[in-house]
């Protein structure tokens, strides 16, 4: 049976002769997905790794054109005042901001805002696993790791630490109660990340290093879908489950709904970003599958991220617990950070990432009981304002690490000019063909 693949205009910039999505170098396993999820699910995930926010491209196009009224101080001014302060908006700038505005009838910031308590409530354990787990191990998938690449921040130790806290920034902004209301900084860095994303695409789609049929377009619907339903939705989430974190069934669906509207607002297209639980699952499973293995490029990546984040914490504020964190060396937290790693990923990702199989990857399982003990007792007793206070907690102390002086030059998020201009020179020395980096 043919699969059913919608019929559309092919995206802003993408070359002549580029390849069908499921037909690109990125992709493996394609036969197996479609055994075990069916063509049409699989034809059209791939068909996105073709596709990417053009919404927000359009716009960042205006911004090149000097005879059209958009640019970086306009796009700031309409996050912070809305588009009408802007005289005269170019047609593009206009047509982001009515979708950045519109909020769609799946809405429930209730739902969101106790998604987002859900999501640090446990204390140390959540910025470990979004440290490790999520970011860091996260760079086990080759494809959408290639655009991060070429700005060789992430290679470099000593480059890895600004760049890691400006995606802690946004992390914890748009994780942060309340925050993903029109007027929150989680809702203003999200869609200036959405727009930095643009101008890295255009950077990439200009560059003669970027593999067209071995990549597909730089920083697609696939990928960023992934990111919301899979790392910060499905990683997460059971890396929290395999350390002895209760979360309900109703806590599921409140951060999936969380990662749902930041996806939405990050400008995933609406006919991939995951509607709940059950879809964000199927879909982040479909992605493992196809994903090409992790090469030397992730490794790098994942080892510089693990040096910075256990050189020293940061501004010594401590996010580990009192009792592990007073007899912590530099050396004994590397080590540990490689065993949550193991402990919380998958045995296929460990090896593909070179994860050093240290001895603490065993303390999961010792210290999960008592964790799960712990949950049994206190969480019939929870409520939500009690939880509310303790992911404040949780937020102000991460906050507190990311915000201190010498940590970054900007308590915002990358200058987009510096960075795309990093990209340019790929910085990273990416090899252009697939060949050359597959494991």
């Amino acid at each position: 049976m043919s699969p059913t693949v919608t019929e559309r205009p092919p995206a802003l910039d993408v070359p002549a002769g580029v390849p069908a999505g499921h037909e690109l170098g990125r992709i493996v396993n394609l036969d197996e997905a479609i055994r075990r999820f069916g063509t049409d699910l699989v034809y059209k995930l791939t068909d996105h790794a073709l596709r990417g926010d053009d919404l927000a491209y359009a716009a960042f196009l205006d911004f090149r054109d000097k005879s059209k009224n958009a640019n970086w101080r306009l796009y700031e001014q309409a996050l912070e005042h809305g588009i009408d302060s802007v005289d005269d908006p170019s047609p593009a700038m206009a047509a982001l901001f009515d979708r950045l505005d519109e909020i769609p009838d799946w809405v429930d910031f209730d739902q969101i805002e106790r998604g987002a308590i859900a999501y640090w409530r446990a204390g140390s354990l959540a910025p470990m696993a979004i440290s490790y787990s999520v970011i860091g191990a996260g760079f086990s998938m080759y494809s959408s790791t290639r655009p991060v690449l070429f700005s060789g921040r992430l290679s470099d130790p000593k480059l890895a630490g600004p760049r890691m806290v400006e995606s802690f920034r946004w992390v914890v902004a748009a994780h942060t109660p309340g925050a993903m209301l029109r007027d929150g900084e989680g809702f203003r860095l999200t869609a200036k990340v959405r727009m930095i994303h643009a101008a890295v695409r255009n950077t990439l789609s200009h560059s003669e290093h970027w593999d067209w049929p071995g990549w597909g377009v730089p920083i697609n619907n696939l990928d960023s879908m992934n990111t919301q339903a899979g790392q910060f939705g499905v990683v997460f989430v059971d890396s929290l489950r395999a350390s002895g974190i209760h979360i309900s069934d109703q806590e599921e669906e409140d951060i999936f709904a969380l990662t749902r509207y930041i996806g939405w607002v990050m400008g995933v297209d609406p006919e991939i970003l995951h509607v709940g639980v059950d879809d964000a699952r199927l879909k982040s499973k479909v992605h493992r599958l196809i994903e090409r293995p992790a090469d030397d490029y992730c490794r790098d990546v994942i080892h510089s991220i693990i040096d910075f984040s256990t050189e020293k914490p940061p501004g010594d504020v401590e996010i580990l617990p009192a009792p592990v964190a007073k007899f912590m060396t530099t050396e004994r937290r590397r080590k540990l950070a490689y065993g949550m790693v193991a402990a919380w990923q998958p045995d296929y990702i460990v090896e593909q990432l070179g994860v050093e199989q240290t001895p603490w990857r065993h303390i999961l399982p010792t210290v999960r009981p008592l964790i799960s003990l712990k949950e049994r007792i206190t969480r019939p007793r929870a409520t939500l304002e009690g939880d509310r206070r303790a992911t404040m907690k949780t937020i102000d102390m991460f906050n507190t690490a990311i915000n201190q002086p010498g940590v970054t030059d900007t308590k915002d998020l990358a200058n987009p000019e510096t960075l795309t201009k990093d990209v340019a020179a790929n910085k990273g020395k990416v090899a252009k063909d697939l060949q050359q980096v597959a494991a």
